[in-house]
Formats: C-alpha cells, structure tokens, sequence
C-alpha cells in the first residue's frame, strides 16, 4: 500500500553561528576508503588516499553502494531503470523499470537512488522540473512504498537522505517550500526541522545519526539532527559546493566544487574545517551524487 505523505511545518528561532578557515590541507594519507561517482555515462571508484580511479562500468549513473558491496545506480539506456549490479556491472539486475510519460510517475523519470541503511529499501527523486517528488520502492522488486512530497500541492520534496534510524531526510523545492524535512521511518509523517533557513538543499545525514551536512547558497552547512545550531563549514576561496556526502566515520564530507574547478571533488575536515581538494583530473557530473565507503 501506497502512502502519500503531508507536511507538517516544525519553526524554531535557532541561532546561527558562521564557522569558517582559509587554511587548505594537502595531505590525503589521514583519509581512507573510497568514493564512488559517475561523470557522464561511466562510474568510477576512487581510492581517497592516492587518489587514484578505476573505471568500473559504462550506461549508468548515480551510484550508490550496498552492505554487500553491489552498487544500486541508475541505468540509462535503452530504458531507464533503476538496478543492481556487482562492480564490474556485468550482472545487472532490474529493482525498477522506467515508463514513458503515460505510466505512473514514479516510474518516468529516476536521479539519486539511496539504499536504505536496513538494506530493504531505495529512495530516489523523481525529474526534479516536471515531477520534483522523492519516492521510496522496496529494494528487491520495485514496489511503491512511499511517496514524499506532493508538486500538485505546491510541496515538492528532493534530494533524499537516509538517517540509520530508517528516517529520510528531504528538501523542499527552493521556489516553493524551501527547508530541510524530516520524514518518520514509517514514512507516515513530516516535519521541517530547519530554522527557517533560506535556499537551502541536498541534506546528507552522518552515518552516525547526529549530523545533517546541506547546501545553503552554495556553500556547506551543517546543523544537528533535530536542526539545531546550524552552521557553515567553509568560508574562504572560490568555491561552489554540491553533492555533500559523508565518511563512514562521520569526520568528513566529500563534497563537489561546482564552481572554480569544474567538479574537482574535496573533504572537509569537520572538527578541523580544513578543505582538501583529492581530484585534479577526475570530474563529478553536475547533479549527480557521491558515495564514500571502506
């Protein structure tokens, strides 16, 4: 059964205080793991600690990257669809099948899956101009679980995030209902949990549970997980920031330069708010999405 989720609005009056450093760090051996991306039609893994990429597989985008080590993308051609597949994306399984534009809208258009932390679910968002909803199918067979946001109604909801308590996070169109949102593990419920903060996008939860990493103009944010005590990262440079995504230790934040370097991608350094850029060479597609594993 198919829910379709309201909003709830939660204010609050919450201080915010500007966090900022020009130092940029050059040393990468304090990271490891590695990131996966897409840039254009080709996925890739790259080792944050020499910085060095292999190319994994072609016709896919949007990777995201399972308990098991199969990655979740979204494939491009001859239909979309949603898939899994191992990392040499030979064995590609369907999760879910897209449609032209007389089916369902949840199966037209599909950006950004998200594997849920219990493995049993994706989230995604839908064409983010004609259908700008977040949809949640059940992980082995495409079923519809959940629809967040409703654009009919003026409340569409993008850029999903999984917390581990099975929560996901959403943003409200800026044009619209801009603010960071809250959605109950049920998915029966929302709240916006920002402080009324303006153009405000692509929450990103620490997989620790505690943290929520945005973009706010253009730069990165972070505030807790109930939305409070937010505040910039980085201030200092050229940069415009996207695609905000953590380590599995909740220190760092992956994050693209949208702006001075073309989609070079960096870390940030949390406690220390030192900005490393690891990528010269290697570019992130615009709109697509990071994913950082061990």
């Amino acid at each position: 059964m198919t829910r379709t989720i309201t909003v709830v609005l939660l204010l609050g009056f919450i201080a915010v205080f500007l966090g900022c450093s020009d130092s940029t760090s050059v040393e990468t051996t304090q990271f490891k793991g590695s990131i996966y991306y897409s840039n254009g039609g080709t996925v890739y893994k790259l080792n944050v600690t020499d910085q060095s990429k292999t190319e994994l597989f072609t016709n896919a985008r949007h990777p995201d990257v399972t308990n098991s080590g199969d990655i979740i993308c979204v494939e491009t051609y001859p239909m979309v669809r949603i898939m899994r597949t191992d990392l040499t994306g030979a064995n590609r399984n369907s999760i879910l099948t897209g449609v032209d534009y007389t089916g369902p809208k949840y199966r037209q258009y599909m950006n950004r899956p998200r594997i849920s932390y219990n493995q049993q679910y994706v989230v995604y968002e839908s064409d983010n101009v004609y259908n700008p909803n977040t949809y949640v199918v059940n992980a082995t067979d495409g079923t519809l679980i959940a629809t967040i946001g409703d654009y009919s109604k003026s409340q569409p909801m993008i850029s999903p995030s999984w917390a581990p308590d099975g929560s996901v996070l959403v943003a409200g169109w800026t044009s619209m209902n801009n603010g960071i949102y809250k959605v109950s593990p049920d998915f029966t419920s929302m709240q916006r949990i920002d402080p009324n903060l303006t153009n405000v996008s692509e929450p990103s939860v620490s997989p620790d549970g505690k943290t929520i990493a945005f973009i706010r103009d253009g730069q990165l944010w972070i505030m807790g997980i109930d939305g409070s005590n937010p505040t910039q990262l980085y201030a200092g440079g050229n940069y415009r920031f996207g695609m905000p995504t953590w380590s599995p230790d909740s220190k760092y934040i992956a994050t693209v330069n949208n702006l001075a370097s073309s989609g070079h991608i960096h870390i940030l350094d949390v406690q220390a708010k030192t900005l490393t850029e690891i990528t010269k060479s290697h570019y992130v597609s615009p709109d697509h999405q990071l994913c950082w594993r061990y």
